[in-house]
């Protein structure tokens, strides 16, 4: 039989590829489906999970090369067995050949894959014999396949931040990523929980963040909901540049905030928190019960409304003293958090985004009030998806000028610079999620 670890790596990555599931949520429930798995298990099943997702143009390349035909005429189960074996195989160094090439076989048995068995074993066999990734020699096109990100990708941020920083950043992406944790001021503060994790994970790497005074970052300390706090509302899972995004708004306590595309809650809780009578908005009804449920966890009061932001809004014009405009978007920013982001991008998906995202910014505006601030923000560093969207809506809008940051100690080297009221993060500088957030206001 195989191990459990593996056994749910396999299925969530056959979900992954087969089902467009993402790779974070099906891992969740998974462990939530075997509560008695041990810890030692859910590290692994994460790791194979996002650690193939990370290398997988790599892993098709070494796959194909053992193979000798590719990876795409194969079905999606066998395909997923494969590429889990082989990053045990290239990339796990604890994890003995031998060892990643029975479990492999072991597991097309136990997923009615048998007849692929034979298959199995002869490729990986080849491989463990022979680990060798090819590479092309084109810079660009080795860039793009050694580090599995799309070509696409890689000519884009050469051509913006040079083949250097264009490799840190593709490397980056494929380290893994610290959960963040956003205290919950209302309950306690950083330090006591800090201390209460390190206490309870000795062998996590905890640690406050870098920019943000609420934030906290773990690696290694497992599921955040089986963590100490968590039942009493002590902290919400949140990266520190999403925290970041409800600083640069700021609203002022009692203030009348509206978070347009609110799910799934984490910044309209951050509103709620830091005062703003927030109502949360979203087009999804189930993703605003969630929000809400995290809300009367963490003792906060969400007013929650079912509308589409790219509509007429169920609000007043000008009724609104702050406005987030929290964006659908790429999410390409976040690639180091959800590896198959990657692969399902395609270039024309960012011109149809940023034409989604002007049209529920110019709803957006109508709510803000005479003096009123809306921040927009997007988990992408593409331009077109970022700052192109300010220049756009201020070229419309004569009554909206940019507007400064509010004073904050965390903001040194993130916002402002030569642009103003502008907060960009990046992961390979500041080891956070991607973003492109700008604030502006009205009169």
């Amino acid at each position: 039989m195989p191990s459990p670890a593996r056994a749910i790596a396999a299925e969530v990555l056959t979900r992954v590829e087969r089902d467009g599931a993402y790779a974070s949520i099906a891992l969740e429930a998974a462990f939530a489906a075997v509560p008695g798995l041990e810890a030692r298990d859910a590290g692994l099943a994460s790791e194979l999970v996002h650690g193939t997702l990370r290398r997988q143009m790599a892993l098709d390349a070494a796959l194909e090369r053992a193979a000798e035909r590719p990876m795409a005429r194969l079905e999606i189960g066998v395909r997923t067995l494969l590429r889990m074996g082989a990053y045990q195989l290239l990339y796990l160094d604890r994890v003995p050949a031998r060892a990643a090439v029975h479990e492999t076989v072991e597991l097309c048995k136990a997923r009615g894959l048998t007849r692929a068995a034979g298959l199995a074993n002869a490729i990986l066999r080849r491989l463990a014999r022979e680990p060798i990734v090819p590479l092309p020699e084109d810079p660009l096109e080795r860039l793009s396949v050694s580090e599995s990100h799309p070509l696409w990708l890689v000519r884009r941020w050469v051509e913006r931040l040079g083949l250097e920083e264009a490799t840190l950043l593709c490397r980056t992406n494929n380290t893994p990523a610290p959960v963040g944790l956003r205290v919950n001021l209302r309950r306690g503060t950083r330090e006591s929980l800090l201390e209460a994790l390190r206490a309870a994970r000795p062998d996590a790497t905890i640690g406050p963040g870098r920019f943000a005074a609420t934030s906290i970052s773990l690696l290694g300390a497992g599921p955040p909901s089986r963590l100490p706090g968590y039942g009493q509302g002590l902290f919400q899972v949140q990266d520190e540049a999403a925290q970041l995004v409800g600083q640069l708004l700021s609203p002022v306590p009692g203030s009348p905030t509206l978070d347009t595309c609110a799910a799934p809650g984490g910044k309209s809780c951050h509103l709620a928190e830091l005062g703003g009578d927030v109502i949360a908005m979203d087009l999804a009804l189930r993703k605003l019960v969630r929000a809400r449920s995290e809300a009367e966890r963490l003792g906060l009061s969400l007013r929650c409304l079912v509308a589409d932001a790219a509509k007429a809004l169920p609000v007043p014009d000008r009724s609104q003293d702050y406005v987030l405009v929290d964006a659908p978007c790429s999410g390409l920013g976040t690639v180091r958090r959800h590896p198959e982001l990657r692969y399902r991008r395609q270039p024309e998906d960012l011109a149809r985004l940023a034409d989604l995202q002007l049209g529920i910014l110019r709803q957006a505006t109508r709510a803000v009030a005479p003096g009123g601030v809306l921040v927009y923000s997007v988990c992408s560093n593409e331009p077109e998806e970022g700052l192109a969207q300010r220049d756009r809506i201020l070229a419309e809008l004569s009554d909206f000028r940019a507007d400064p940051a509010p004073s904050f100690e965390g903001w040194a080297g993130l916002v402002d610079g030569a642009e103003v009221g502008v907060f960009l993060s990046w992961p390979q500088r500041h080891g956070m999620d991607g973003f492109s957030s700008f604030r502006i206001r009205r009169g």
